[in-house]
């Protein structure tokens, strides 16, 4: 029994695991909120993408996330719920598609560029705070049905890479 109140004993052990709690409460709540709020008749999601971001930070620095992703996707948006080591919630990516209008967005990234493979996706996207720096989301595994989806939505809306 010991050993059980030697655990709490570890201050910074106890506080890691609060804002673990908590980070997951409040990405939970932000989730709720947006697909509630921007959810269309026509939109599609999925769940437990696994995949990867790359981001592009210099000449010779990059930094890779393995990452599981939740999609909210809609006729002129996606919405990209990512979590670190595919379980610990970390970031909600909004895309928006080039030159397709704004509603049902919010803040938004505009999505540059985007490649269709045999069953992944690639988005590059260039996030506003990082000046000519760009970011990769790699979506992996996907079946037939979800890259005709994506095929279908994207298309003549941003720029597709060869």
């Amino acid at each position: 029994m010991s050993d059980f109140f030697s655990f709490f004993s570890y201050p910074f052990l106890l506080l890691g695991l609060t804002f673990l709690i908590v980070s997951s409460i409040v990405f939970s709540i932000q989730r709720k909120n947006i697909i509630s709020k921007f959810k269309q008749a026509d939109s599609k999601e999925f769940k437990n993408i696994r995949g990867s971001i790359v981001t592009n930070k210099g000449t010779l620095s990059r930094s890779v996330e393995w990452c599981s992703f939740d999609l909210l996707i809609n006729q002129n948006s996606i919405f990209i719920f990512s979590k670190h080591l595919y379980f610990i919630p970390s970031r909600i990516i909004k895309l928006r598609f080039s030159n397709y209008g704004d509603k049902n967005t919010g803040n938004f990234t505009l999505l540059r560029e985007y490649k269709i493979s045999k069953n992944s996706v690639e988005f590059i996207y260039y996030p506003s705070f990082m000046i000519a720096r760009s970011r990769k989301i790699y979506l992996k595994n996907l079946d037939q049905n979800q890259i005709s989806l994506l095929e279908n939505v994207l298309n003549n809306k941003s720029t597709r890479m060869y």
